[in-house]
């Protein structure tokens, strides 16, 4: 009985198993029965490892969509540094969130344009008293210092104008102009530069509640 189970066992082994080689490639490959573990030829696995040219198609619009956070910014005015786009911050009154200016902020320089309808006097308090000879002239002045003391470059030195449209004398009572912007160039520091924002915001503010506003 033991030499007929070996016979039978040679023989089965010699007909149940194949060359890779005797495999035609051309013919398509039997499917697995369930249950089964199929073993891939170095061919197939070769073929399947392969990138396709439809993967990198399919990434780019994903790496599209996502874009860096962009600021809101409007066209260069011709005042300061001469950049084609700047930054804009919002002057708003505390009480209500009522519009005074937009501040358009460059590295260089900040522009603050009165919003529409705000017309305000250059000789209206505390315009020149407060924001003009006391915030703007005090920056101004320790700029010339440091110039002085070879600490700063004087083209680096802070510097303003406070550009005016002309108005009718006779309606108003008043020789000045109304504002049109205030141009402040070399404002360098951010601490500046909130002080400039936070000042001009309260003095546009007491400049309306003497017009009645």
């Amino acid at each position: 009985m033991r030499t007929t189970l070996s016979i039978i066992d040679n023989l089965l082994k010699q007909g149940s198993f194949r060359a890779a080689a005797n495999f035609g490639f051309g013919a398509a490959a039997p499917s697995a029965p369930a249950g089964t573990t199929t073993t891939a030829t170095t061919a197939q696995v070769q073929q399947q490892n392969r990138p396709t040219a439809s993967v990198p198609s399919q990434q780019q619009p994903q790496e599209a969509a996502v874009a860096a956070p962009t600021l809101r910014t409007t066209a260069d005015n011709g005042g300061g540094a001469g950049d084609d786009s700047r930054n804009i911050k919002l002057l708003k009154r505390a009480k209500d969130d009522f519009l005074l200016a937009n501040a358009e902020i460059s590295p260089d320089a900040v522009i603050i344009v009165p919003a529409p309808g705000i017309n305000l006097n250059v000789t209206t308090p505390p315009f020149k008293s407060f924001f003009l000879n006391r915030i703007l002239e005090g920056m101004k002045s320790k700029d010339t210092e440091k110039v002085s003391q070879g600490a700063l470059r004087e083209s680096d030195a802070l510097n303003y104008k406070v550009e005016e449209e002309e108005q009718d004398i006779g309606a108003s009572g008043s020789s000045g102009g109304i504002i049109k912007r205030i141009v402040i160039n070399k404002y360098r520091e951010k601490d500046r530069l909130q002080e400039i924002f936070n000042t001009s915001a309260w003095v546009f503010t007491r400049m309306l509640e003497k017009s009645g506003r």
